[in-house]
């Protein structure tokens, strides 16, 4: 009986090193903002995870702009892509109440769920980096196998975990 317990013991802590849940990382380049993050501005071209972090934050009491009022807004104020992450591009966005750029960028798996991910917050005011976020989703054995597909998120809990990180950094 005793070797039995003891097999049990072994084989579950073997099962649990060959599984890891979702990791978040959070880096800064300074400290917290000296002004108040209300406003973002969405990075056009950041797809379904951009959007699951926009719906998180905005859950969260941010106003957030939308990738495409953002491409509209930065052809009238004649910035590309590009330049805005400029701090001329960035005072532009400020000069139309915007507190923050957000970039969000992912990779998905071959599971449809997100891989990973990266979001990067810009004080539209100072140009400085507000928040940046990797985030990496868990894994569970073997690709596919029913314990990875329990221990891997999908794209709203990638975005909830990504949309507290940086709110957690802004407020």
């Amino acid at each position: 009986m005793r070797s039995r317990t003891v097999l049990d013991v072994l084989a579950s802590a073997v099962l649990t090193a060959a599984c890891a849940s979702s990791q978040v990382s959070t880096h800064s380049a300074g400290p917290r903002p000296t002004h108040s993050v209300r406003s973002i501005a969405m990075a056009p071209g950041g797809g379904l995870l951009a959007d699951a972090v926009a719906v998180e934050l905005a859950n969260r009491g941010f106003t957030v702009i939308d990738p495409a009022t953002t491409s509209n807004l930065l052809i009238r104020l004649n910035v590309t892509e590009i330049e805005v992450a400029q701090p001329e591009g960035l005072a532009k966005l400020n000069t139309q109440g915007i507190d923050a750029y957000l970039v969000v960028r992912a990779a998905g798996g071959s599971d449809g769920r997100p891989e990973s991910a990266s979001a990067r917050m810009n004080s539209t005011q100072t140009g400085q980096v507000l928040a940046g976020v990797t985030w990496q989703n868990g894994w569970g054995g073997r690709a596919g196998s029913p314990a990875d597909r329990v221990m891997r998120k999908n794209l709203s809990e990638a975005a909830n975990e990504i949309a507290s990180a940086l709110a957690q950094r802004v407020r």
